[in-house]
């Protein structure tokens, strides 16, 4: 099983992580997500996973889906969390 996504028709392989990641992002598209509630939604609370792997993950995805376009997608808004937006 292939965790694929494409934007402006360039495929991108993610990791399942990184898929999760992004599809649990996508379904919240404008609505910005702190780290506690991506830990707990993307991780799981019983994973022992510290909030700094969602920061690692952000820059996996953003090195995947920003890379070469214009026009970011990931965005970060100081001491709140991150979001996508168009």
């Amino acid at each position: 099983r292939k965790y694929q996504v494409k934007r402006a028709g360039k495929a991108i392989e993610l990791t399942p992580q990184e898929f999760k990641l992004l599809k649990f992002l996508m379904r919240r598209k404008g609505n910005v997500l702190s780290r506690e509630m991506i830990l707990s939604r993307v991780w799981g609370y019983d994973t022992g996973v510290q909030s700094r792997a969602v920061d690692v993950y952000i820059g996996y995805l953003r090195k995947k889906i920003d890379k070469g376009f214009k026009k970011r997608l990931i965005h970060t808004l100081r001491g709140f969390g991150y979001m996508i937006k168009d």
